[in-house]
């Protein structure tokens, strides 16, 4: 019950101190057959909420604690990112694990088509300025993925 009443940094502090054993089931309920790579998720996730939360700049902004990255096979929306150090500092990949997590916890959420949409149509044409989805660290083939 007090778990309800935690941010989001304390539930992430609380599974970075549990057991290896109960990080793997945990993390295997999404996916990911490794709970540490899990953690590093939900830190990152936790540092992209707090950005957000503050209203600081999202676009090109470098993510210094980087997710870790699972195999291919267990999370293949990510793959773009194996091979890509840009991208694997910018805030796209985020997005993208966010999107993973929201197919296991809700599949029938319409948040990847949301974000989708935000960055099809909203975002500005901005290139004259040398401003782009790039810069977020969005693959060239972004619009492909499962949304």
């Amino acid at each position: 019950m007090a778990c309800e009443v935690w941010d989001f940094g304390a539930l992430s502090t609380l599974y970075a101190g549990m057991t290896e054993i109960d990080q793997d089931a945990i993390s295997r309920e999404y996916g990911i057959s490794n709970g540490r790579i899990f953690a590093t998720w939900l830190r990152s996730l936790n540092y992209l909420r707090n950005v957000c939360a503050h209203h600081s700049r999202l676009w090109n902004r470098n993510i210094a604690d980087q997710p870790k990255l699972p195999p291919v096979e267990q999370a293949p929306s990510l793959s773009a990112f194996h091979d890509d150090t840009h991208a694997r500092a910018r805030p796209f990949l985020l997005l993208c694990i966010t999107q993973h997590l929201m197919k296991t916890i809700n599949p029938s959420s319409s948040w990847g088509q949301r974000l989708k949409a935000l960055l099809e149509d909203d975002f500005p044409d901005l290139s004259r300025l040398g401003l782009n989805l790039e810069g977020m660290g969005v693959d060239n083939d972004w619009q492909k993925r499962d949304w």
